[in-house]
């Protein structure tokens, strides 16, 4: 395996991995940088199969984020080869993974003895909305109280959606994100760092991304891009700042107005712990697909 740290170098070798082997909705190079903490090094892996890792190195620990960059035999194979690789530098002590059900399940079947899987740290539960079929009229007794806030909302509320590549207030976007970590839950986990990072980089990478403005004043942010190698839409970011009862849901809606005024079909909505997950389902979304987060040791 070659290890390559300088990331515009092995640019054009990162997308064109993700281009061939992409498949899961953050299979995205500037997703990838985005979510790079400061105590961390992203480091692409690639194998002499031509397929990678997008990885992140710690100061004892390492991450590999998303799914790997390979064809689905390959998937577990590769993380095998990183594990024995990268614990052979004395500073890790520890491999963070995040892996779709199926692929979890093969991986622990595979895992060397010489290796432990920790217990799952936490999961995250991914809806896909039907655009084809979501009507935006919200009709029937499931949809009264939110078809009744949106009514309210667009009532009280002088309300524009502006380009966020063009949105000149920087400093108002980062604090709604701001804003929006103070406000969730103790156990809901809210990482902030790549969304302050997608700011600072003016979202490259994305297909869209959009400022919800209310009163003149910036509330949220929507954005997205195609999943590599599929026909399914990511819609990445949906974040607010909790400053008007129910925006959450508003600002959700306009998503899905502007996902299927744009002709997609499938949208993965993004995975969330319970209460995320308990609010998408409000929407009902036509399926779900859950990630498991854990880590591995060496015995």
């Amino acid at each position: 395996m070659k290890f390559y740290n300088d990331m515009a170098a092995a640019r054009p070798l990162i997308e064109e991995t993700i281009k061939k082997f992409g498949y899961a909705p953050e299979h995205n190079f500037n997703w990838y940088r985005f979510y790079t903490d400061d105590d961390e090094n992203d480091v692409f892996v690639a194998s002499e199969h031509g397929d990678g890792l997008l990885t992140m190195l710690g100061e004892d620990d390492s991450r590999v984020f998303s799914s790997p960059l390979a064809s689905p035999n390959r998937r577990a194979p590769i993380i095998m080869e990183y594990l024995e690789q990268i614990f052979q530098s004395p500073n890790v002590k520890k491999v963070w993974l995040e892996l779709e059900t199926p692929l979890r399940k093969e991986f622990l079947r595979k895992l060397p003895g010489h290796f432990r899987s920790n217990p799952i740290n936490y999961t995250l539960s991914w809806p896909i909305m039907n655009m084809k079929t979501f009507d935006l009229s919200l009709p029937g007794k499931h949809y009264k109280f939110l078809r009744k806030e949106r009514n309210k909302f667009y009532r009280d509320h002088s309300v524009s959606v502006v380009d966020a590549k063009e949105f000149v207030d920087k400093k108002a976007l980062h604090d709604i994100i701001d804003a929006w970590k103070k406000r969730r839950k103790v156990h809901d986990r809210a990482y902030c760092t790549e969304f302050h990072n997608m700011i600072n980089g003016n979202f490259e990478g994305m297909a869209t991304a959009r400022v919800f403005v209310v009163d003149g004043t910036p509330v949220g942010m929507n954005g997205g891009w195609m999943i590599p190698n599929s026909e399914r839409f990511y819609g990445a970011v949906g974040i607010h700042d909790y400053s008007i009862p129910n925006l959450g849901a508003i600002l959700y809606l306009e998503d899905l107005e502007w996902l299927k005024g744009h002709g997609y079909g499938e949208v993965d909505m993004g995975g969330g712990e319970t209460a995320l997950t308990e609010f998408k389902k409000e929407f009902l979304p036509e399926s779900f697909y859950k990630t498991h987060v854990f880590s591995v040791v060496k015995k």
